[in-house]
């Protein structure tokens, strides 16, 4: 049993790291294969509207439960209302490896000043949440855990909807594969059959050592909820309820945290170079942003039926979709750079649809534009009925680094760029990731498929001076044709490629690995090829 001494120096010893007048808050947050966007997406929230930050403990992206330290509960709420990878927030009261600790810090000094007032009122109704990660709590255990805290005398009423107070205690257990068996093993031992029982039978096993627990508690946490988080935009954007899709269309939850990595906000132009579907450009427009897209194919923009523009009136932000081009990345027409505030976007793989640019294969057919009779004055016209120019293929590797030296060219100071990056698991190096002076690297999450992964890669427009005390963007785009590399007569490298130099990838995809300079291929270099063959070794070396 821990002592009230004992207890009060538990709680110092997990909030070391709070900052001065902040006061320690839980998230409750999702688990799953992005887990490892959680912490760029809460830094991005609290850079977007300047809320300072303090770790009470050192964050674990693998833990569901994350302590952190606030100013006030009105930054807490700011927060949730923008937060995708958090359910809810809550004012932290206890938290211990066992029962006997929370109880202990619940009843200490230092907790009681935070619960006593709510329980003293007669007029605050009230309810207790009981649940837990890795395991499915049953009723009439919550019940037999709501009254371990029955030293708490509220006097309020209960209330189990919209009450003035709902304290939540949370059970954290470690993965078991084995829990099932030890389940079943524990019934036969108490003579229990393989019905669970119900009412007052089942409460009769609770009490008496339910076959359920099996061990395995990792950590409990208590605390009084402050809001909910913006999760339920999932369900707003679901893919199956939006008016127009595609093959391409990025799923809900994984655009609004593009979104909210990329700082949209009113005020704010976001700009998708990518655009097909418009699903950035709908999450981004969502959070106040005004937003605008561009794709070679005009088709994906306009649809048949319906079209991005169908999506936007569902969703109440025609006014926030600015407008739709069609156009080659490489032959943009932006003639001034520093346009946009964020570039979010996810440019194609070649698993579902290949990325393309303006050119025509060798010994392809040529369609000569001609002049019209009676309609001299309007110039060239191409005499084929919905006439789409020529494309070639467009590798991975020079899709990645022109995206890079083109978002340089149009984002302004500060601005940001956010982009997935596939990638082979077995070929990637943090080398890989394209770099240029005047962009910063803010997070690389990963999104883990197994042999491959997407990796969610955020850059930030800063201004730095070279060696030579010029600004880190010009010298980056010195000899670019607007962000884009052009090829040139005496020059073997395809449009689109990108420029060399320090810490950038080279002209024909391969980057620089150790201090001896050597070449590698980057772990997204030929990507479709090498997905369709299973990411096999012996498929890659025949290349």
């Amino acid at each position: 049993m821990v002592t009230p001494v004992d207890a009060a120096s538990t709680l110092a010893a997990y909030t070391a790291g709070l900052a001065p007048r902040h006061r320690i808050f839980l998230l409750v947050c999702v688990q799953g294969p992005l887990e490892a966007f959680r912490l760029p997406e809460l830094h991005s929230v609290a850079q977007l509207y300047n809320i300072p930050l303090s770790w009470p403990a050192p964050p674990d992206s693998t833990r569901p439960y994350v302590l952190i330290g606030l100013e006030s509960e009105d930054h807490a709420r700011t927060l949730a209302n923008r937060l995708i990878s958090a359910k809810h927030v809550w004012e932290l009261w206890a938290q211990g490896d066992s029962y006997a600790a929370v109880h202990d810090q619940v009843k200490s000094d230092a907790v009681r000043p935070l619960w006593e007032p709510y329980a003293s009122d007669p007029s605050c109704s009230w309810k207790f949440t009981v649940a837990g990660h890795l395991r499915t709590i049953p009723l009439p255990q919550q019940i037999a855990t709501v009254n371990t805290f029955s030293f708490m005398p509220f006097k309020g009423p209960i209330k189990l909807r919209n009450p003035h107070l709902e304290v939540g205690v949370f059970e954290e257990y470690e993965w078991d594969p084995l829990r099932g068996q030890k389940v079943r093993e524990a019934r036969v031992a108490l003579g229990l059959s393989e019905e669970k029982g119900k009412g007052k039978e089942k409460m009769k096993v609770v009490e008496e050592g339910d076959p359920e627990h099996t061990g395995g508690l990792r950590g409990v946490w208590m605390g009084r909820k402050i809001c909910d988080s913006s999760r339920h935009l999932m369900d707003k954007y679901d893919l199956k309820k939006r008016a127009y899709i595609g093959t391409t269309s990025m799923e809900a939850e994984v655009s609004l945290l593009m979104a909210n990595q990329a700082l949209a906000a009113p005020g704010k132009y976001v700009y998708d170079p990518f655009a097909g579907t418009g699903s950035m450009l709908l999450t981004s427009a969502e959070f106040g942003a005004m937003t605008f897209g561009s794709d070679i194919d005009g088709r994906q923009l306009r649809g048949k039926k319906t079209s991005i523009k169908h999506s936007a009136a569902q969703y109440g932000t025609s006014k926030r979709i600015v407008d739709t081009f069609t156009f080659d990345m490489t032959q943009h027409p932006f003639r001034c750079g520093e346009i946009f505030d964020a570039i979010i976007t996810d440019p194609p793989y070649g698993v579902r649809a290949g990325a393309r640019r303006l050119g025509r294969e060798d010994g392809a057919r040529e369609v000569e534009p001609m002049i019209l009779r009676g309609r001299e004055d309007e110039g060239l016209h191409h005499t084929l009925h919905d006439y789409v120019p020529p494309s070639v293929g467009w590798p991975m590797e020079d899709v990645i680094s022109t995206l890079v030296t083109y978002a340089l060219y149009l984002l302004r100071p500060g601005g940001r760029l956010v982009f997935f990056l596939p990638t082979s698991n077995a070929d990637y190096s943090d080398l890989d990731v394209p770099q240029v002076r005047g962009l910063r690297l803010v997070s690389n999450s990963l999104q883990d498929y197994g042999k491959w992964g997407r990796r969610l890669i955020t850059m930030e427009k800063v201004q730095e001076a070279d060696e030579e005390g010029q600004r880190g963007v010009e010298s980056e785009l010195e000899g670019l044709d607007r962000g884009i590399r052009r090829r040139r007569e005496d020059d073997e490298a395809p449009a689109g490629a990108a420029v060399e130099g320090e810490g950038a990838s080279g002209r024909d995809g391969d980057v620089d690995e150790g201090a001896e300079g050597q070449k590698r291929r980057p772990g997204h270099a030929d990507f479709n090829q090498r997905f369709w063959a299973g990411f096999d070794p012996e498929s890659k070396a025949a290349q």
